[in-house]
């Protein structure tokens, strides 16, 4: 049994553009699974300051604003896996999209609960977007500098500026 959880920042700081690169990597994802795996279940979470199992459909569509607080969709997806797909029955996969901004004070959590998921999954991938002007990544900015504390083969980051950078990570994060 396979799970993948696509998880999406929908808040105020992610742009049009910072969303259509989240939608086109979770576009080909979607698509690649379907076309490999016949019995895969797809949890598709969404959050701003609070996370929300979402339907495919608003997973790809809905709009949404208001502040970030990613631990939200964290805790959402570890409680979502001791509801129905415990790692010793399932293999569990994860990709969660964000710019990166976060409350301060929450991105200790982020780091552990995203160090408790790595070892829960097959492979954990944080995808950061970013504005698209060429000079705003610095590999340091919001959450994703925590992030690379995290030394767990099963946790990898990639990092999306311009829509050629999608097909890019996506066969790099997925090897």
């Amino acid at each position: 049994n396979a799970v993948i959880f696509f998880m999406m920042d929908t808040s105020g700081s992610m742009t049009k553009h910072k969303k259509f690169l989240a939608r086109s990597f979770f576009f080909l994802l979607y698509h690649f699974i379907r076309k490999k795996y016949e019995n895969t279940e797809i949890v598709f979470l969404s959050h701003s300051s609070e996370a929300k199992e979402v339907s495919e459909d608003d997973f790809f569509q809905r709009v949404s604003s208001g502040g970030t607080v990613i631990s939200s969709v964290l805790e959402k997806f570890t409680e979502i896996c001791d509801k129905r797909y415990h790692k010793d029955a399932w293999n569990i996969y994860a990709f969660h999209c964000s710019d990166g901004d976060n409350w301060p004070s929450d991105n200790q959590k982020c780091v552990d609960l995203s160090e408790k998921i790595a070892n829960m999954c097959q492979l954990y991938g944080y995808i950061q977007t970013v504005n698209g002007l060429g000079n705003y990544w610095d590999g340091k900015s919001g959450i994703v500098e925590k992030y690379y504390k995290i030394k767990n083969p099963k946790f990898k980051i990639a990092q999306l500026e311009k829509k050629e950078d999608v097909w890019r990570e996506f066969k790099r994060m997925l090897g």
